[in-house]
């Protein structure tokens, strides 16, 4: 949740204090339902905050994972080009077949990988003849796997807090929609009442933003 949503959020949450407090006063009318209509909102603010903060974690988490992940696979093809530079005379261009990409970016690690898998079946018993296990074949498309579904994880964290982000942003407006209609009944309610019309000022008012700090620059002397 950003500043901006936030302040609004505490506006809201002071005027729903205050209707709260002087229900009475606004039984069956538009007061009440003005009100109730803004708790919904608020209640909606705080499960698309959730959202947001749970989004940004779990694909925090899954980069991080992801990462992990691709450093144990550049190991893994390490160990595969090792292994083929070695018994390249006994399979000619098996050193340029399985030679490690310049370029370690995800992407492009990944393509490597599936190539290194596919083409490593039919030269199995050399691999293992030179140390890998026997089970690297299904090593490798395991690690494949887990990067993928990393990776899917953590552009679907990402897409959740875009979306609650939107949300937000989205019923932010809807709050300050319903805080204008509640001002207006508040104030006519209560336009011989100073006391209550000081105390709704207070819980109505919306801090303003914090300005930005400017860089002063020195002037030549």
């Amino acid at each position: 949740m950003n500043a901006n949503v936030k302040r609004k959020l505490e506006k809201g949450e002071r005027e729903q204090q205050f209707m709260v407090d002087n229900a009475g006063d606004f039984v069956g009318g538009v007061g009440a339902t003005a009100a109730a209509e803004q708790a919904v909102v608020i209640a909606e603010i705080h499960t698309l905050s959730g959202e947001q903060v749970s989004g940004e974690s779990t694909s925090a988490q899954m980069v991080a994972n992801q990462d992990d992940l691709l450093d144990q696979l550049i190991a893994f093809l390490k160990l595969m080009n090792l292994a083929a530079n070695a018994f390249k005379d006994v399979v000619p261009g098996s050193d340029t077949k399985f030679r490690m990409p310049r370029n370690r970016a995800h992407h492009a690690l990944l393509a490597t990988a599936r190539a290194f898998h596919d083409d490593a079946i039919p030269l199995t018993a050399n691999f293992i003849a030179y140390g890998l296990p026997a089970t690297f074949v299904a090593d490798l498309q395991t690690l494949i796997d887990d990067i993928e579904a990393a990776s899917d994880t953590a552009d679907s964290g990402t897409a959740s807090r875009a979306a609650a982000t939107g949300g937000l942003k989205d019923a932010a407006k809807r709050l300050m929609d319903i805080s204008r209609k509640l001002n207006s009944i508040v104030r006519i309610k209560y336009a011989d009442n100073a006391k209550q019309l000081a105390a709704w000022t207070v819980a109505s008012h919306l801090e303003k933003a914090p300005k930005s700090k400017k860089t002063k620059t020195e002037t030549p002397t």
